[in-house]
């Protein structure tokens, strides 16, 4: 089975969509696939082919894609593939309609508002099983695809399948892991950070914040000796190899409802969640809402409250340890870590590709 993946990552579109297609990449080369990356830009190149990809570079605008059909229509013909997945959120109808023509199509959808004419629609958000597809294609007079829904399919790396739950400790220090992801441009982090520093209570005597930074943050511009000048207080971290063994030194966390939520979850990590985006309101609400982890707000409309609301809950939930043993409890029971292995089933299976 041939499998062309067409996901991007920039400074403008966060690490997520390549990082979720490796893991169905992962577990789709285990079956005995082989899969290629299309992307826009070079910038994921490096990350995509240290996995052991390959990576044709379009050089083309990620968010004009009807633009690049003419580049990529004969690139297909020459690749041949059978399964082309999607993950990017600017698909238009042309364009998916167009390559088509090339082989079955698999769309990874975030936000269940669009009818396109694929063959198999993966949304495994917490919210994925709530969203009405059937209405959504009625309404467009289109075929239903065939659907993966909910977060049995988070696919997360494969090293999550093999990681332990985390100890739930009932005393201090407690390390926090603060993880903004895309939300690097609002400052989340560096406003936390700040706060925390200048916190003289007992309470901040009880945390350590570690802040991870990743390649495209803004967040780099950070003062260069703020690690140094907060010694034992302040951790920063960045490029990391093994995402399992990293979260595991961690009691609590601070996160963009993004990918690295079902990563936590995986391993019982108590968390406050927060969005900053569109793509992010469905996941921090219905987290919310069935009581796994709390929401600290949408920092796109209220950046200061939100730094408020993290604070104040993360400080809450370190004095809680009966809270935070629930709260891992029930984020355990929401993924299991095999949701990879499940979506490269299902597309040999619901596509006929065997």
């Amino acid at each position: 089975m041939k499998v062309i993946i067409r996901a991007d990552s920039n400074k403008v579109v966060a690490m997520g969509h390549v990082m979720r297609c490796l893991s169905i990449a992962d577990a789709l080369s285990d079956r005995g696939a082989e899969v290629v990356f299309f992307c826009a830009t070079k910038d994921p190149e490096e990350l995509i082919t240290s996995r052991g990809y390959d990576v044709r570079v379009l050089n083309t605008d990620f968010d004009m894609m009807d633009r690049e059909l003419d580049i990529v229509c004969p690139m297909l013909e020459t690749e041949k593939p059978d399964v082309i997945i999607l993950d990017t959120y600017y698909l238009t109808d042309k364009y998916v309609t167009k390559i088509s023509e090339y082989a079955k199509t698999v769309y990874v959808d975030d936000y269940g508002k669009n009818a396109f004419p694929v063959d198999l629609i993966i949304n495994y958000n917490i919210y994925g099983d709530l969203t009405d597809y059937e209405g959504l294609y009625k309404k467009a007079k289109r075929k239903q695809p065939k659907l993966l829904l909910g977060p049995v399919y988070a696919p997360l790396r494969k090293a999550f399948e093999s990681a332990n739950a985390i100890e739930i400790k009932e005393n201090g220090p407690f390390n926090i892991l603060i993880s903004t992801g895309g939300a690097a441009s609002l400052r989340i982090a560096k406003g936390l950070a700040d706060k925390f520093v200048n916190d003289s209570s007992d309470d901040a005597a009880l945390m350590v914040f570690n802040l991870l930074v990743g390649p495209f943050s803004k967040d780099k511009e950070y003062p260069d000796n703020l690690e140094e000048t907060n010694p034992g207080k302040i951790n920063i971290w960045s490029r990391l190899t093994h995402m399992p063994g990293f979260l595991s030194r961690f009691d609590m966390a601070v996160s963009a409802a993004g990918s690295t939520s079902y990563e936590l979850c995986s391993m019982g990590i108590p968390a406050v969640l927060f969005c900053m985006a569109d793509n992010q309101s469905l996941i921090n609400e219905t987290f919310d809402k069935k009581g796994i982890y709390k929401s600290g707000g949408n920092a796109e409309k209220n950046r200061e409250q939100v730094i408020e609301n993290l604070y104040a809950d993360t400080v809450l939930a370190i004095k809680d340890f009966v809270y935070r043993k629930e709260c891992s409890l029930r984020a355990r029971n929401l993924v299991d870590a095999k949701g990879a292995e499940r979506i490269a089933l299902n597309i040999e299976k619901e596509l006929n590709i065997l």
